[in-house]
C-alpha cells in the first residue's frame, strides 16, 4: 500500500522556482510520488494558490511572464489527488479558530488529519508555528 502525504503550494513550487532552499527533498518527493512509492494529496485551493503564486513570481521577476503559464500548467499536471474544500469545511474552519492560522493553511492541515497523514511544507512561518502543536505537520527540509 503506498503512503500519501498531503503536500502544500510552497513544497511544489519548488518542484519549479530553482531560487528555493530545500529543493532536493522536494524534488526527490515529487520522484517518488511519479514512481508510485507515494500518493499526493491537497485541497483543491492548491490550484488557486499556484496560480497566485506564479503570478506573485512574475510581477517580483522571480520569473519571466512567458514563463508562467508553463509552470503552472508543470505542477497541476502532476496528478495531485485535489480534494475538494467542502469536505473539509468545517475542519479548517475549527483549526483556523483553534490555531489562529489562515484558513489557507488550515485546509491542508484538517486534509491532513481527515487522512491520517503527514503534512509536508514550506511555509516556515506555518511550520515554526504548529510543529510544537501538531505532529502531523513536516518540514520539507526533513523528506528523507
Amino acid at each position: 500500500m503506498t503512503a500519501n502525504l498531503v503536500v502544500d503550494a510552497s513544497v511544489a513550487l519548488k518542484w519549479q522556482f530553482k531560487d528555493e532552499l530545500q529543493i532536493e527533498e522536494a524534488i526527490q518527493m515529487l520522484a517518488d510520488f511519479i514512481e508510485g512509492k507515494i500518493g499526493l494529496l491537497s485541497p483543491s485551493l492548491f490550484a488557486y494558490e499556484i496560480v497566485n503564486a506564479v503570478h506573485i513570481g512574475i510581477s517580483r521577476k522571480r520569473i519571466p511572464e512567458w514563463e508562467g503559464l508553463e509552470i503552472i500548467n508543470d505542477i497541476l499536471s502532476v496528478g495531485i489527488t485535489l480534494v475538494d474544500f467542502d469536505e473539509l469545511v468545517q475542519t479548517t474552519f475549527n483549526l483556523a479558530k483553534t490555531y489562529k492560522r489562515s484558513t489557507y493553511d488550515c485546509a491542508y492541515l484538517a486534509l491532513a488529519e481527515k487522512e491520517g497523514c503527514p503534512l509536508y511544507t514550506a511555509d516556515e512561518r506555518f511550520f515554526n508555528a504548529m510543529k510544537d502543536k501538531v505532529k502531523l505537520i513536516k518540514w520539507v527540509g526533513d523528506y528523507r
